[in-house]
């Protein structure tokens, strides 16, 4: 997992990174909390992507059928 840094660490860094620290602190909560579920959609989106590449070298790369090739 990630570390997060202490209080003590915070006060080191300059004043404006706080709200940056914590937003990230909260996304990072977020996304531990559903990482089942952001597992899953990038599980999805890989088979999304892996079937329309899949198409669109069936459609552009291979040859022409037969029964099409001679109908012009």
């Amino acid at each position: 997992m990630t570390e997060r840094n202490t209080p003590l660490e915070n006060q080191k860094k300059a004043p404006g990174l706080d709200k940056n620290l914590e937003r990230l602190d909260a996304e990072l909560d977020v996304m531990e909390r559903h990482s089942t579920e952001l597992d899953d959609m990038e599980e999805e989106e890989r088979e999304a992507l892996k079937k329309r590449d899949r198409e669109y070298k069936n459609e552009h790369l291979h040859s022409i059928p037969r029964p099409r090739k001679h109908v012009r």
